[in-house]
């Protein structure tokens, strides 16, 4: 049941998704009267077109992979074809239950009014909400909170909107695991996506206008993405640029252009995904009518996460900052503190401690801080070391048959300091922590080497790098020294 009638509120909070949850949650719970306002499905990108819906179909085509694989672990079946729509149905099942939790009704019972309806600004306190039904209402707040998020981009491609072409919002509504998919795109998304659904049984060709996939990590971890998608069979045309698109029958004609010497190429696909970025949702809001700041980016904030109008706040996508769901949720953490605390007790977003990040392909790539190119450019090579272990020298690894990873850690030589770390294996999100908490600890990475890890895991894979700061730092300075 909506309840919208009684105001001013003291905080009125615009997207139902993580952040906005987070904000409004807590201030009910702190006694404060809100409003949260939500467009679409309470819970977000995250719970209807994101992590939930993706990694639930990554994990239904993880175990179609490793039946089909089962034999290099001496398995022996009978049969290899499986079917993955009933897995389509599943990640369907999953949102839906997750979304039980993130209704209305389950939002009053925590003292959160909500009103569903599209909010504008007519001014710095007042917002107009277009109900679904059409009609009208306003409502006032002392504090608003933006927290709108994003949508997917949809690239500048002739003939792209003259076919039905997919997106992370629609994906997931398939029933039947598609034929033949392109991806657009080999950012996180649209690999996570590729390989997902190639094992579900897909034919998966995915068109790159880099030179490499996931063109932000490190060289080495997208030298493993590329061979393992090559070695399960998903076609990668790397360096092109997608020039139209067309109806072919029953199928999607795409005409790609090589960016390197402009050779044209044609491939058929019965559906095209397009995973082209992000952009963040600002342009019904009315951001001009009260002068908010704004870029292509999204809003601006201050080190408070307000906007140049003082009690006016955004959190999330919407801020542009980096668009990932666990930083969502710690800016809005920070913006609650500030709105529920007095004036001196503002709590500033921590810009400081590093971002982490995970692609949840199979191996999944984690990572954090700075890479070797970049600390080497900040602190000079001779004031930086890395160090590298590859998962073929880690027993758990080869018992699961699972050598072709590494961790890398990329350190200040002598103290050991710890920049930033990048992770190549299955359960690579799960370790990047580690390093995480180390480094927001301001832990060392020789103090790591002294920590009892398990035998055998995944994790002394970051012991062997830590015991690398004596064997391969230290010890060949002090041979120097005494001359031997």
């Amino acid at each position: 049941m909506e309840n919208a009638k009684e105001s001013p509120y003291q905080i009125i909070v615009i997207g139902a998704g993580a952040g906005g949850l987070v904000v409004a949650i807590g201030a009910a719970k702190a006694g404060k009267k809100v409003l949260l306002i939500e467009n679409g499905n309470y819970g977000g990108d995250c719970t209807n077109f994101g992590c939930i819906p993706s990694k639930s179909t990554i994990a239904a085509a993880k175990m179609a992979h490793s039946l089909r694989e089962s034999s290099q672990l001496g398995i022996a079946m009978q049969s290899k074809s499986l079917s993955g729509d009933n897995a389509l149905e599943r990640t369907r099942q999953i949102i839906a239950s997750i979304r039980a939790h993130e209704t209305p009704e389950i939002l009053n019972g925590h003292g959160v009014n909500t009103l569903t309806g599209l909010a504008s600004f007519i001014d710095a306190h007042t917002l107009s909400v277009v109900k679904p039904n059409g009609t009208t209402t306003r409502v006032k707040g002392e504090n608003i909170v933006i927290a709108t998020g994003s949508h997917p981009k949809i690239p500048e491609i002739k003939g792209i909107d003259t076919v039905p072409v997919l997106t992370n919002e629609t994906i997931f509504d398939l029933s039947e695991v598609p034929k033949k998919l392109a991806v657009i795109g080999g950012g996180p998304i649209g690999c996570e996506l590729a390989q997902a659904y190639h094992r579900l049984g897909a034919d998966v060709t995915i068109i790159h206008h880099h030179e490499n996939l996931l063109n932000k990590e490190v060289k080495k971890a997208q030298k493993v993405i590329e061979t393992t998608f090559k070695n399960e069979g998903i076609e990668l045309f790397l360096g092109f640029h997608p020039l139209f698109l067309a109806n072919d029958g029953s199928n999607i004609a795409i005409t790609l252009q090589q960016m390197n010497n402009h050779k044209k190429s044609t491939l058929t696909a019965s559906h095209v995904l397009v995973s082209a970025g992000r952009q963040p949702n600002i342009a019904n809001l009315n951001l001009d009518k009260v002068g908010i700041k704004y870029s292509d980016r999204g809003i601006l904030v201050d080190a408070y996460g307000r906007t140049n109008l003082k009690n006016i706040w955004a959190v999330g996508d919407v801020a542009g900052r980096a668009l990932f769901t666990h930083l969502a949720e710690n800016e809005a953490r920070a913006v609650l503190t500030s709105l529920l605390m007095p004036g001196f007790l503002k709590k500033k977003l921590d810009r400081k401690q590093p971002i982490p990040r995970v692609t949840y392909t199979d191996p999944e790539v984690a990572s954090l801080g700075l890479n070797q190119e970049e600390a080497e450019k900040k602190y000079g090579k001779r004031r930086t070391a890395v160090y590298t272990v590859p998962f073929s020298e880690v027993d758990r690894a080869i018992t699961t048959g699972r050598t072709e990873g590494f961790v890398q850690i990329v350190t200040k030589k002598w103290s050991s300091k710890i920049l930033g770390a990048t992770i190549v294996a299955p359960p690579a999100g799960e370790m990047l922590m580690e390093i995480s908490t180390a480094m927001y600890c301001k832990l060392p990475l020789r103090k790591l080497a002294s920590i009892i890890h398990p035998y055998p895991t995944y994790s002394l894979a970051i012991r062997k790098a830590a015991d690398q700061w004596l064997t391969a730092t230290i010890i060949p300075a002090l041979k120097k020294i005494v001359g031997k």
